[in-house]
């Protein structure tokens, strides 16, 4: 419908205080394909809004994951830890308690202590207990430095994701902002000027 045939049915009168033309055929310009376009817009405004805040949802999600799988590994290297020294501490309580049992043994037979053959052997025997307190302990510390180490890799893991995860999002933010303004300026919104219809 045009702006002679709205007069002519009444569905516009031209006010007579109006200096700037007519303002219902230009909101009427804001139908049909503009009004397509507007939700066009919309939909993708909400879809650029839905991607940012999964984008950044999904960050935190993998970091408290990450998170989560460290705490468990500083966990398991201290259990560890705790489990290789009591293993050690009952080692040489064991190597104590075999090394008086030799001593108790020479005594009954009459065997002088600390000289020649049974001096020799008590050493021996202490420095393989030693020998076999220090493979415990350092296992141990092998195994928590394993977990340790993982940890804070896991750490440094969900750090990242974070991080690449803010960076996707404002690149689907700056992406989509861009779309937005592109079809904007496709349907018009953005012109300086407008020429609007005047009623002869």
């Amino acid at each position: 419908m045009n702006i002679k045939e709205m007069v002519q049915f009444g569905l516009f009168t031209r006010p007579s205080s109006l200096r700037f033309g007519p303002i219902v055929p230009a909101l009427a310009t804001l139908g049909g394909g503009s009004a397509m376009a507007g939700m066009g817009i919309m939909a993708s405004a909400v879809g650029t809004g839905m991607k940012v805040s999964g984008t950044l949802q999904e960050g935190k999600q993998a970091q408290k994951i990450a998170d989560a799988r460290a705490a468990i590994d500083i966990q398991n290297a201290e259990a560890v830890r705790r489990r290789a020294v009591v293993q050690a501490e009952i080692t040489a309580e064991q190597g104590r308690e075999f090394t008086e049992k030799q001593k108790s043994l020479y005594a009954a037979g009459n065997i002088r202590l600390g000289v020649g053959a049974p001096l020799v052997i008590e050493a021996q025997t202490k420095a393989r207990i030693a020998k076999d307190v220090g493979y415990i302990l350092e296992t141990g510390r092998g195994e928590s430095q394993f977990y340790r180490t993982r940890a804070d890799y896991e750490k440094a893991y969900g750090k990242t994701q974070r991080k690449r995860s803010v960076w996707t999002a404002i690149s689907a933010g700056i992406g989509g902002f861009g779309s937005i303004v592109e079809m904007g300026s496709d349907a018009g919104w953005f012109n300086k000027t407008k020429t609007l219809p005047s009623v002869s």
